[in-house]
């Protein structure tokens, strides 16, 4: 679904403009797919959330957001640590109010080679990035969406979600977790 959100041709597409005067947060906003959808909101007049770990990462990302006349909140967490996120997300939420919609770009590759070769420590830190700070960025805002009866997260997967990806078991193994982990919370709120 991110490529339905990213701006095309310079112009922000429907999808974009629905946020308009919204919240959206965004994590890993600093760099990569991350930051083109943060840029894409901003410039559709979207209250955009910048999480991310690397401060010289969010102030690049906030003045190029300023630049094309959008607004955001600089939020510096690692999405490892709840309560960082949780923080961040209050921080968010007095800002700006609720947030209508999260965006979960946060990801890490990780150790590329075979995996018995790989840092026991660098391959579970994968999951750690890919896998629990998705799902601890959404438990900090989905009660939130619930009681609200209103609001959108997508959580950004990629290659080895759907197929094997030799030389990258961490990065897949916690991509296909984190498909599956979207179905299973989506089905969980199905009815609330």
């Amino acid at each position: 679904e991110a490529g339905v959100l990213l701006p095309s041709g310079g112009e922000t597409n429907s999808v974009v403009r629905l946020y308009q005067d919204k919240t959206v947060l965004i994590t890993g906003a600093g760099r990569g797919i991350g930051k083109r959808l943060a840029l894409g909101f901003g410039k559709a007049k979207a209250r955009v959330g910048l999480l991310a770990r690397t401060k010289a990462e969010l102030d690049l990302a906030d003045l190029e957001i300023e630049h094309a006349g959008g607004v955001s909140l600089r939020l510096r967490a690692d999405v490892r640590e709840y309560a960082q996120v949780q923080a961040a997300v209050d921080r968010v939420r007095d800002q700006y109010g609720e947030i209508h919609a999260l965006i979960c770009a946060a990801g890490v590759q990780g150790p590329i080679g075979a995996m018995a070769e790989c840092s026991p420590a660098a391959w579970a830190d994968v999951l750690q990035v890919n896998l629990v700070g998705a799902m601890h960025a959404c438990r900090a805002v989905l009660p939130g969406m619930i009681e609200r009866r209103q609001g959108k997260i997508i959580l950004i997967v990629g290659g080895g979600a759907a197929e094997p990806r030799a030389n990258f078991s961490a990065y897949a193994s916690s991509k296909a977790a984190l498909v599956r982990f979207a179905e299973t919370v989506a089905d969980e709120v199905r009815d609330a």
